[in-house]
């Protein structure tokens, strides 16, 4: 019978538990590539549309990891990674609809802010913080949610 100290059981134990969590690694990889497969084979056009979102935030990408890129358009480059994250879609039509829409909302954000500031100034230094205050719980009341 062969006895083994305490620090040889403490060096297996550790290998064992390592062992089991790259085990139970490897078995979750090859259930997420089992079920890629299964997508792909199921809907190819998923595959393409995926590889096409991983490619327009690459190239998009580009603007704030390269510094010429980004010295010339600054902090602003990261709004062009999350617009393609929040308005790319699976077909052609509702990307640009969706963009057509986000510009719209966008444009018109900037003026209600802009008609607000306005409206706010004509009411003096004391009560612009006032009637500002008041425009943003209006507009928290009636933003759907």
């Amino acid at each position: 019978m062969e006895i083994i100290s305490s620090a040889d059981q403490g060096k297996t134990g550790i290998v064992a538990r390592l062992k089991s969590v790259f085990g139970k690694l490897k078995a979750k990889a090859a259930g997420v590539a089992k079920g890629m497969k299964k997508i792909g084979q199921d809907d190819p056009r998923r595959i393409v549309h995926s590889v096409k979102v991983a490619l327009a935030l690459t190239i998009v990408s580009l603007f704030y990891y390269f510094r010429p890129l980004y010295d010339g358009f600054g902090p602003s480059g990261m709004w062009a990674v999350l617009t393609v994250v929040v308005i790319f879609e699976f077909t052609v039509g509702a990307t640009l609809c969706k963009a057509l829409n986000r510009g719209l909302a966008t444009f018109l954000a900037g003026s209600l802010g802009i008609g607000a500031e306005y409206l706010a100034s004509l009411f003096g230094e004391k009560g612009e913080p006032i009637v500002l205050g008041f425009l943003v719980f209006l507009l928290g009341i009636y933003t759907p949610s």
